[in-house]
């Protein structure tokens, strides 16, 4: 990965954000851009309509003058986790911006190779941050998903969940810089007993790029999609994964967390390891 984004937002993940953007970036002999991006209606967006229907318009300059020391404090934050990381980044960059959040998430995110946020429902104050969406669906890019505290080691175990889908192809193909650098890979195929896709192909595939892997089978039963979440993120603690690479199912705007569906919303928000996603 030549070029990788790191979303500095100033919450919870901020330093594990940046570290592992660094962390991708220094396996390809790459460079960081870390993005802070001042913006109000991410921040306060929903409190403001809040007020505005309970206070009426004369609610709205005094949220607004705390929202601003707020959005101060976190972009202060963002700058502080950035230099006290410099040190041990490769080439880097501090963006810190004013605007719409989103927007420019996905326009840096376009022009990187890949995108690193932190888990989404880590920060209180914007538990459903619109940026991740917005970089999983409209970035044409890959995303990774890091939890809070993570710190940069090896992966020994890289864990890549294959249905046979599109998201799952672009996953795969976006992760060969990443799983080159994997102690041990596993396709693992997804899909009820018996109609699980086959993994042969998949290993040679990656054979093709010298990433040797071994296979492994997950029957998705017929549970809710929320609990074969919680059992595919329980299968990665078990094989201590380090790294779980997937596709990204669900639709811009939908009613549902981040627009995802009810495994792939439950595995970013739960799984205790970064998580690489296409959609």
């Amino acid at each position: 990965m030549k070029s990788v984004l790191a979303v500095a937002d100033g919450s919870a993940t901020l330093e594990a954000v940046i570290r592992a953007a660094g962390h991708v970036a220094e396996l390809g002999k790459g460079q960081v851009e870390v993005l802070h991006v001042r913006d109000p209606m991410a921040l306060f967006g929903g409190a403001a309509m809040g007020a505005a229907s309970v206070g009426g318009e004369a609610a709205l300059p005094i949220l607004m003058e705390k929202g601003q020391a707020e959005i101060g404090q976190r972009a202060a934050q963002a700058r502080k986790a950035y230099d006290s990381l410099k040190a041990s980044l490769p080439q880097s960059r501090f963006i810190d911006l004013e605007g719409g959040e989103s927007n420019a998430v996905v326009a840096y995110g376009r022009l990187s190779d890949l995108i690193v946020v932190g888990r989404p429902g880590a920060d209180e104050m914007k538990p459903e941050p619109g940026y991740v969406p917005a970089a999983i669906f409209d970035s044409a890019r890959p995303v990774m998903i890091v939890p809070p505290q993570w710190k940069p080691a090896k992966i020994a175990h890289a864990v890549v969940a294959w249905n046979g889908s599109a998201q799952a192809a672009r996953a795969l193909g976006y992760a060969i810089p990443v799983l080159k650098h994997a102690g041990k890979v596993t396709i693992l195929s997804v899909g009820k007993d018996k109609e699980r896709p086959k993994t042969g192909p998949v290993a040679e595939y990656l054979a093709r790029h010298a990433i040797k892997s071994g296979e492994a089978g997950f029957d998705a039963g017929s549970g809710s999609a929320r609990s074969r979440g919680r059992a595919l993120i329980n299968y990665a603690a078990t094989t201590e994964a380090g790294l779980l690479v997937m596709g990204a199912y669900g639709q811009a705007g939908m009613l549902r967390f981040l627009g995802l569906g009810g495994a792939t919303g439950k595995i970013i928000t739960g799984c205790p390891v970064p998580v690489f996603l296409a959609h």
